[in-house]
């Protein structure tokens, strides 16, 4: 495979043999936005469900230290440490269990099943002042540069958005009843969370996107790249082609001289020849010894004539033989007449050659 910086001459798309190799070796198409989005999104749900119980943890927690102002520091700091302890367990641990459950959901619906101990060995090029350079300067790294700034342009547009649009409310809170505040809090976090998911979902797409045609990009092969995956594939197709044409060699050979030593051979007359061999004694019946259609058909009539075994013209009697008699195997029952008669022949014509 062609280097990763080697982008010249890859023009053509990954074969999927190049993809099943990248994937095993961890490289595959993800986009970090989406899994991050979701997270967000699934943490706001989890604050909404929660927010009953979360509360009165807090306001347990609260009445406690209240409770406990009079109190000697060395009784009140430990039972004030297991409440704090047990409300922060409480809120964290169904939240960070959440996130890595729907951190690993989402990463798998993107990629798949992924195992790649590749991807945690470690590398000399991570070490590499010159490589960590071209990292840093890289075209993704660019791309991650102009998406942080732009997800924290949102984050502070959104913010100031609500908070101008909540800032008469929060003014007012000095001279309003104390449970109103949490309220405007609420709201003010919900409209937050809300657009906050909007516009990182709108980006995670687009990054989804992204991934995908940078990936595809980088896996890219050259001709030269295609054709040594064929060789290592397949082998090489001078080598294969070089081995089917001694194998025909071979066949043609020992077909030959199957053909010289068999006892007539049965002619279309041209297209079609079938060489059969009988010796009473040693066979039990007419055995087809070789057939070919054109250009063998020409090398078992030509062997035939050059070891003087009797050949014989029948249209009929040769399509017959060739459609329906197999190599290597007994004639079938249906030509025995007519064989028999071609073999009688076949004897006559060799007493008159050999002067008996």
């Amino acid at each position: 495979m062609a280097e990763e910086g080697d982008t010249g001459n890859r023009t053509e798309k990954p074969t999927p043999e190049r993809l099943k190799k990248a994937r095993k070796d961890g490289d595959i198409s993800k986009s970090k936005e989406l899994t991050s989005t979701v997270l967000v999104l699934v943490w706001l749900v989890m604050l909404w469900l929660m927010w009953t119980p979360i509360s009165r943890n807090m306001a347990t927690l609260v009445d406690g230290v209240i409770g406990a102002m009079g109190e000697p520091f060395e009784i009140a700091a430990p039972r004030l440490g297991r409440a704090a302890f047990d409300a922060a367990l409480w809120i964290c641990f169904p939240l960070l269990f959440g996130a890595v459950f729907v951190g690993l959901l989402t990463e798998f619906l993107q990629a798949g099943p992924v195992l790649a101990f590749k991807k945690a060995k470690p590398d000399i090029k991570h070490v590499n002042p010159m490589s960590g350079l071209k990292r840093i300067f890289s075209k993704d790294n660019l791309v991650e540069v102009v998406k942080a700034i732009i997800k924290s342009s949102a984050l502070i547009a959104i913010f100031v958005a609500v908070l101008l649009q909540f800032l008469p409310q929060i003014a007012a809170q000095p001279f309003a009843p104390p449970s109103s505040m949490g309220a405007v809090l609420w709201s003010s976090a919900m409209r937050i969370g809300i657009w906050v998911i909007f516009i990182f979902f709108f980006l995670s797409v687009l990054d989804a996107f992204y991934q995908r045609f940078s990936f595809m990009k980088k896996m890219r092969m050259s001709i030269r790249d295609i054709r040594q995956e064929v060789k290592e594939n397949e082998g090489d197709p001078y080598i294969k082609g070089r081995r089917k044409q001694l194998h025909q060699e071979w066949a043609q050979q020992n077909m030959l001289s199957s053909v010289r030593r068999s006892s007539v051979v049965v002619t279309n007359p041209t297209h079609l020849a079938v060489a059969l061999y009988y010796e009473p004694g040693e066979t039990d019946l007419p055995l087809v010894v070789a057939k070919g259609e054109d250009y063998e058909a020409k090398l078992i009539r030509e062997a035939a004539e050059e070891a003087g075994v009797p050949v014989m013209q029948n249209v009929e009697l040769a399509r017959g033989l060739y459609e329906r008699a197999e190599l290597d195997d007994y004639l079938p029952s249906e030509f025995f007449e007519a064989v028999a008669e071609l073999l009688r022949w076949a004897e006559s014509v060799r007493r008159q050659r050999d002067g008996k």
